[in-house]
């Protein structure tokens, strides 16, 4: 490895594993399965983390994966010379590849690539193949994430059907002289076992056919030709292709067809069957895992993958695990094998025994050999399930501590694999696996006993992986990447979902737990639409601006909350059809949700509305409608105080869990809050105070504005939801400019004329803040557009200084009637509504006020208990004691509520 890569490397190490350098290790780093401090490695070559718990553990990690961004730039860390013009290949077989270059010089060269639809371009290693004069295979090295899945491309018009990939030397004459000839799948597949000293001394040749579905028929043809030529048969043929269906379905095709023409043939297989991780060998390679022993094992995995029978392959699985009885796969059905000592012992008697000249040989075999003959024919095999299942990974969710087993079901003839999760108890009783199967895969039957089904899964969970799945979409903290569901964006790199429907995110396996998707998101990452800036502002002006500030800070909400503790929520109100629903909907298309406006929490049980504002993190809930609970019962209403802890990202709802303890689940908040609805949130100051409020009306109504706004409603989801995926892509950048713009919005809010509430200037601060952030993505806002947004955000905190400092409207509902009353009753009544013998207090007694409020048939604002409530929240004239004995005017003693009124109001005149 390079120096500054080691360096990086062991940096990084050191850094997310704790290691230790202890002279060619590093040890004592914490292993991420069994969180133990038994992870080493070696110091000068790092490419694979060892856990030294071999009979606990024993889990293996590839560096490359886990630090994608020190190898992906070859061609800017070696630049190439006159005097080495391939250095970035060069160090990219080296280090990233693992090869030595000593017989490799030559075989390829470094070449450049542009993608004309993607407009990038990048250096390759160039390899020449046979065929087509002129024809190639190269591999990208420079970020080839950023092509998408074409990580390596041939050129066009390659011609290499019926042929293969050999290093320079390896010339047909050559080949013939090998004992056997390995065909592998990929260049560097051929070039890592050509490379091993162990295949070496076999003597045996590597070659690629650059794809498992290429029968090297003319290659074949040569080598016959060269081996005939030197009066020797031809070498064993070791198809050796790399896991999963393609290539063993190749390997078995591809097989039969070169013993049909009359070649000696085997297989080589990572795991039987193809099963298992998708190691390559040149990922064997580099994990040191090409010893004689392992190859050993990697052919007799072969010889159980190409198994002619089920009788064949349960001998190979009985010859080398001796066990009584075991589950086996064959044809695309679960089987089960069974040896009997007994009926072994009496068929080997039956031999010894018979005078048939047909049994003479028998007799002259060693014990074992006979016993193994013996065995062959005592086999018994059953038919367990007309289908194959296999445990990918054990899914849990850390935050409840539950999980359940991921299975994938294959059926034979082709049909379409199934993959659901299977319990713990589905999984571990016999009656429960058979409905659950039955229940999840149509025509799936199994027939097995209760032994059989703990058998076969005591197997299959030797080494089960373990994946973390979580419950909501959107960002996930705990793996600081946003989880989409079919996509994920960690550290600033898209990621797909593997075959097994989970990510990989470095050192972390992770998927949702739920198969909902709510967003569906179409990407490119080269092409970003921003054509909806200029109709967004015509159709809302600075209004529709500032709300998509918003909705990109809510892509960032627990960023936010973790480095500044709250994030507040944004009102939008105006009347029915100022086009409110029409941006709602068109600012979730931008996050791939399609005709969507929100939740209505008045029509949404307790749990409805708990689950909903926890199932997603990162981005916006929208609560609608939810003004309708003036008119509504109390039982029945939506209490927006309930969302204080919201603001600050705890748990809005607690619930239990079903586990027979005490213990409860609090999911915290982390979303951000969109309440869009006619009127204001009718709420208590501390929630009025945690709120930014955008007024919509009619004022931009016009022609030019509807056609805008009917662009807007027209534009399809497919053209727009990427535009999440590259905000999120450019964390650190957005992030970076969010800090430094909130401390200058910060401090001049604060300083603003008239502005005394600090919540309220660091709420706006953070809008005004994302605003200037969010134009490192969004690059076509003039600045006097911006300019207009930002004096729109200063117009919202100076209305939302003024709201928070006038009382609620239940309380000036009260003093309107108190005024009223007061006006009406005469200079000395008998039972005045004021017992204040002074102008700068008022003393009401409540009762009376209520009874007179009946006696005119004054509605009162709400319920006595809640005005109760509220009138200590008065602001106007200050609130001062309940229930307090005063000496009225009428010369007795009232139990009185008691105002300060600062502006001493005498009574107005009649």
């Amino acid at each position: 490895m390079q120096p500054d890569i080691l360096r990086q490397v062991i940096s990084q190490l050191k850094r997310d594993y704790g290691f230790k350098e202890k002279g060619r290790f590093l040890q004592e780093g914490k292993c991420p399965a069994c969180d133990k401090r038994e992870l080493f490695t070696w110091a000068d070559k790092p490419y694979v983390l060892h856990c030294g718990r071999e009979n606990r553990c024993g889990e293996t990690f590839a560096v490359k994966p886990l630090y994608p961004e020190i190898f992906d730039d070859w061609s800017k860390r070696h630049r190439a010379t006159p005097e080495n013009p391939h250095a970035a290949a060069d160090a990219y077989l080296r280090h990233a590849r693992g090869f030595d270059l000593l017989g490799l010089r030559g075989c390829y060269t470094q070449e450049s690539y542009h993608d004309r639809d993607l407009n990038i371009s990048t250096a390759t290693v160039r390899f020449p193949l046979p065929g087509a004069p002129g024809s190639y295979w190269e591999r990208l090295i420079d970020q080839p994430a950023r092509f998408g899945k074409k990580k390596a491309r041939f050129s066009y018009g390659s011609q290499y059907q019926g042929l293969w990939w050999t290093m320079p030397a390896h010339s047909a004459a050559v080949l013939a002289d090998a004992t056997e000839i390995w065909i592998a799948e990929g260049i560097f597949d051929a070039i890592a076992l050509n490379q091993s000293a162990a295949f070496r001394e076999r003597g045996a040749i590597a070659v690629s056919t650059l794809s498992c579905n290429n029968y090297p028929d003319q290659a074949l043809d040569a080598v016959r030709l060269a081996a005939a030529a030197k009066g020797k048969s031809a070498p064993k043929l070791i198809f050796a292709y790399d896991v999963g269906k393609a290539g063993v379905r190749y390997t078995r095709e591809f097989v039969k067809k070169a013993r049909d023409a009359g070649f000696f043939c085997g297989a080589a297989q990572v795991r039987p069957d193809g099963e298992g991780d998708k190691h390559d060998w040149n990922d064997l390679g580099q994990a040191d895992q090409l010893t004689a022993d392992q190859l050993a094992t990697y052919l007799w995995n072969g010889d159980v993958t190409i198994a002619a029978s089920a009788t064949e392959k349960a001998m190979l699985i009985y010859k080398k695990e001796r066990y009584a009885s075991f589950p086996i796969t064959f044809a695309g059905k679960q089987l089960w094998a069974s040896f009997s000592i007994e009926r072994i012992n009496q068929i080997q008697t039956a031999w010894l025994e018979s005078e048939d000249p047909e049994h003479a040989h028998i007799k002259d075999m060693s014990a074992q050999a006979r016993w193994d003959l013996a065995a062959e024919e005592a086999v018994d095999i059953e038919e367990l399930a007309n289908c194959t299942f296999r445990t990918l990974y054990f899914q849990r969710d850390p935050a409840i501590e539950e999980g359940a087993y991921y299975l994938r079901i294959d059926f034979p003839k082709g049909r379409q694999s199934v993959k659901a999760t299977f319990s713990g108890s589905a999984c571990s009783t016999n009656g429960e696996f058979k409905k659950r199967l039955a229940s999840i895969a149509p025509g799936a039957q199994w027939t097995g006993n209760q032994f059989q089904i703990d058998r076969l899964m005591q197997l299959q969970w030797t080494a089960i992986r373990m994946v973390e799945a979580i419950q909501h979409t959107g960002y996930s903290i705990e793996h600081g990447a946003w989880i989409f569901g079919d996509r994920a964006v960690h550290k600033g790199r898209v990621h797909e979902p593997n075959e097994e429907d989970f990510f990989v995110l470095g050192k972390q396996n992770v998927k949702l737990r739920t198969t909902e998707r709510l967003l569906r998101i179409a990407y490119d990452p080269d092409k970003l639409n921003l054509g909806w800036v200029p109709p967004l502002f015509t159709a809302y002006g600075p209004k529709g601006i500032v709300t998509l500030a918003f909705w990109v800070l809510s892509f960032f909400a627990d960023h936010i909350r973790r480095e500044q503790d709250s994030l507040a929520f944004l009102e939008m109100t105006g009347l029915p059809g100022t086009g409110k629903t029409t941006l709602l909907e068109f600012l979730w298309k931008l996050a791939g949700r399609a005709n969507y406006e929100g939740f209505d929490p008045t029509k949404a049980t307790n749990a409805g509305i708990a689950r909903t504002l926890g199932q997603v993190g990162n981005l916006p809930v929208v609560l609608i409608e939810g003004d309708r609970n003036q008119d509504t019962p109390h039982g029945r209403r939506f209490e927006w105080d309930e969302l204080k802890t919201a603001y600050n990202g705890r748990a809005v709802r607690t619930r239990a869990i079903a586990n027979g303890g005490m213990e409860t689940f609090e999911p915290p908040f982390r979303g951000a809050i969109v309440i869009a609805q006619n009127d204001t949130v009718d709420a208590s100051p501390a929630l009025r105070e945690r709120i930014m409020a955008i007024h919509f009306d009619k004022s931009r109504f016009s022609p030019a504005g509807k056609a805008a706004g009917e662009q807007l409603a027209r534009i399809d989801v497919e053209d727009v939801s990427g535009f999440i995926v590259h905000i999120v892509r450019r964390e650190d950048e957005i992030l970076t400019a969010y800090r430094e713009a909130f401390r200058r919005h910060d401090a001049a809010m604060n300083k603003h004329p008239g502005i005394r509430n600090g919540r309220l200037a660091k709420n706006h601060a953070q809008l005004a803040a994302m605003l200037d952030a969010m134009r490192c993505v969004v690059t076509n806002l003039s600045d006097e557009v911006v300019d207009q947004a930002h004096r729109f955000i200063l117009t919202m905190l100076e209305e939302r200084q003024r709201a928070v400092e006038s009382d609620h409207p239940h309380v000036e509902l009260f003093w309107e009637r108190f005024d009223y009353i007061r006006s009406i009753e005469g200079d000395h009544p008998d039972k005045p509504i004021d017992h204040s013998r002074t102008a700068d207090v008022h003393a009401v007694s409540l009762v009376q006020f209520e009874q007179r409020c009946a006696d005119l048939r004054l509605s009162l604002p709400c319920t006595i208990i809640e005005l109760k409530r509220l009138l200590k929240t008065s602001k106007r004239r200050k609130f001062d004691a309940a229930s307090k004995p005063v000496n009225s005017r009428t010369g007795k003693t009232v139990n009185c509520w008691v105002f300060r009124n600062p502006d001493h109001l005498q009574p107005p005149a009649r």
